[in-house]
Order: C-alpha cells, then structure tokens, then sequence
C-alpha cells in the first residue's frame, strides 16, 4: 500500500514550514503568503500525490475526541504526531479538543471533570512528548482511549511506540556499511526510555558485526546543542579519535557539526555524523545530515485510526504497536559525496 502524503511530507519536499503548507492548502487569507510560495507548496503537493479530504460533519453536536497532552518543548519532533492528529482527525469527522496538563494535578483534575460532565467527547488519546513506559495515566474516563508514545503500567491500553531500538540499530549499521570503524555515540538523558533503546540498537548493530562497543566512545549529552557540541569536543581529544558520530537527536547534530568545524575537520569528509529525528534544520546544515526519521507522523496518524475503532467496537489486531523508523541518507554519511 502506498504511504500516505501528509503536510509534514510537503513542508519538508517544498522547504517550508508546515503551518504554511496548511495555510496554503486550506485556502487560509489570514496570513499574506507570496505566489511564488503558494504555488511552489501546490505543485509540490500535486507532485506527490497529496489529496485532501473535506469532511463534514454530520450531527449538530460534533463528535468530540480529547487529546491530552503531558508536555510540549522547543525543538520537539513530537509536534508532527500532534499536527497528524489535528488533521487526521478531522478528516475522520472528528473535532479534536486538545488538553496541556503540564504535569500539573490541579490541571490534570479539571480536565477530567470537562471531560467526564461533557456528554459530547466520545474519546481520548493521552499523549506523551516524552516516549515513556509503565506511566500513571491521571485522567480516569470510562471512555475509550488511546496512549501514544507511552504505555500505561496499571491497565492494559492500547499503545503506539516508537521502534526506537530499530531506528539505533539501522543508523549504526549504515554506519559499518559505509565502512566506519569507529563509531561513536552522543546520548540523550540515560534515565529516558528514547536514550536507552537507541543506544541498545546502537550496540546490538556493533556486536552484529564483530565490533566491541567502546566504552570511551559513549558519551551522554542532555538533548542540547551545547551539550553535544562539548562532548564532541571531548571525542576528537581522544588518542584515536572516533570516524563516526551517531548523535540521538537532530538538535544535538549541530552542536556536533559546530565543534568539529571548529577543529579544522569537514562533516562527510574526515568524520561522518548521523542524527536522529529527521527534522527539517538537518536539511539546513552543511553538508545535509542524515538521520532517522520518527514516525511521529505515522503514529498520529494511528492513533486516530485506533481510537475510531474502539468509538465503533471494532477489534484491534495488537493492543501494543512499535512503528519502524525509516534512514534518510544524505552527504554527511554518504562515502560518494566524498
């Protein structure tokens, strides 16, 4: 089955944002938008086959689905899963009513009782930007509902995870593949649950391959760019330095661009750097990064198709999902861009 065309798949073909590509597609005047963009997003969008649905709904009263969220921070991939469900949603003739609890238990409260004393919502999907395992789910609703990105420890709900040990696991081998012996790696927080199956990928695709994974070669940044560009730094101290860097995200990508400019060495020529997310910057740097992308996309888009399953008592095949990650290849990693 072909893979769906969504906004996140045009901003990214187009170079532009997605809030454009949705103001443009949606026929917005809100915002003044140059021709020259409206018709490179259009042809773009024609180009790959993107086709919209217009739905409309069909009771007075909308058929209203809760989206809670946890958290929400700068530089975070997870939008796309948010964005995918705002339109998938309503191309499924649903209203999305989204929550922010923000952690908070006074917030957490009040939006139980909205949805509990709302007759209208007939839904939930409870969100994580964090991906997490074994969660508290605070808000209790006899309604279905849908966890995505994290699973629940008390009750057996249906989930969708990321695969995020397969992501690690094919960075790491595109790395041997392209003929890098020494392969390094800039961590996330180790207490994540993203951290710690990356890098069980990473060292399952080192001893794969007869590689012992070292321990010097492993270092733990917190997500942040200057965070990763210090441990970059203290990688190309090494004695033998590493010819290879598999960073967990994408932001801390520049960061390690940054140090090894710094150091008179060239990204795709004396050291290779893959990242992790796919986000639109990596595109922006020189050379273009390449990296694995998160199906935050896919698995918005899943949980909306889940959740109108269990509105309709359909069954579902598997209560839990992992979604793969695909491996976008681009001159940072690429032996024939050399």
């Amino acid at each position: 089955m072909a893979k769906k065309v969504t906004m996140i798949d045009i901003a990214r073909e187009a170079n532009v944002s997605q809030t454009t590509v949705s103001l443009v597609l949606n026929g917005s005047n809100t915002v003044q938008i140059s021709e020259e963009t409206r018709d490179k997003v259009l042809s773009v969008a024609t180009g790959l086959g993107y086709k919209k649905k217009v739905a409309s709904l069909k009771h007075d009263e909308p058929k209203k689905i809760a989206l809670i969220l946890d958290s929400v921070s700068d530089h975070d991939p997870f939008i796309d899963a948010i964005n995918t469900i705002w339109d998938s949603g309503w191309e499924h003739n649903y209203f999305i009513s989204t929550f922010y609890s923000g952690n908070n238990p006074n917030l957490e409260k009040q939006i139980q009782a909205e949805i509990n004393c709302n007759s209208s919502y007939i839904g939930v999907i409870y969100a994580s930007s964090v991906t997490r395992k074994d969660i508290d789910v605070k808000i209790k609703t006899d309604l279905p509902i849908v966890l995505l990105n994290c699973t629940c420890r008390e009750e057996n709900l249906p989930s969708i995870m990321p695969a995020d040990l397969h992501g690690g696991y094919k960075a790491t081998e595109h790395l041997i593949g392209q003929g890098y012996n020494n392969i390094s790696a800039i961590l996330g927080e180790s207490w994540m649950e993203a951290t710690q199956q990356r890098l069980a990928g990473f060292k399952q695709a080192l001893l794969d391959n007869n590689m012992i994974p070292k321990k010097e070669y492993l270092v733990e940044g917190d997500w942040s760019l200057k965070s990763a560009y210090q441990q970059t730094l203290q990688l190309l101290s090494l004695p033998k330095r590493p010819d290879a860097i598999f960073c967990f995200s994408d932001y801390m990508a520049m960061g390690c661009y940054q140090a090894i400019k710094e150091q008179g060495l060239k990204v795709g020529r004396d050291i290779a750097v893959v990242g992790y997310d796919n986000a639109p910057l990596g595109l922006e740097l020189e050379p273009k990064l390449s990296s694995v992308e998160l199906p935050y996309s896919k698995m918005g888009e899943e949980a909306i198709i889940r959740i109108d399953a269990l509105i309709k008592q359909q069954p579902l095949l598997q209560q839990s999902i992992h979604l793969p990650s695909e491996l976008y290849i681009r001159e940072s990693t690429n032996t024939d861009f050399r």
